[in-house]
């Protein structure tokens, strides 16, 4: 689904908390990653080499133990909505149609 979130106004960001060998997410593993799940779109960041502090979006309170997709208003650069993913408990676990008629509520398209 993700051309058709990016075409109704958002962009996708990948941030990869660790390898499958456990090691801290780089941009290049992320990318690798992404590229194995047959994605062709979005950037790709490794929450290992977030600055200041790597493991910034690991230790969220909306990310501890789970995924989690988020919207960002850019002019504001406010989260403005958030779901989590993931087999723990207390996941929403919404399909990527779900995310796509958020991304399309938000952006009016």
């Amino acid at each position: 689904m993700e051309e058709e979130i990016e075409a109704a106004g958002a962009a996708i960001i990948w941030v990869l908390e660790q390898d499958a060998r456990a090691n801290p997410g780089t941009a290049e593993t992320c990318r690798s990653t992404i590229d194995g799940f047959g994605s062709n779109a979005g950037y790709c960041v490794g929450d290992g080499q977030t600055q200041p502090t790597a493991g910034v979006f690991d230790e969220s309170p909306f990310a501890i133990a789970r995924g989690f997709d988020m919207i960002v208003d850019t002019d504001t650069m406010v989260i403005t909505w958030v779901t989590t993913h993931g087999t723990t408990t207390g996941n929403e676990n919404l399909s990527g149609a779900d995310v796509l008629a958020e991304v399309k509520r938000q952006t009016g398209r």
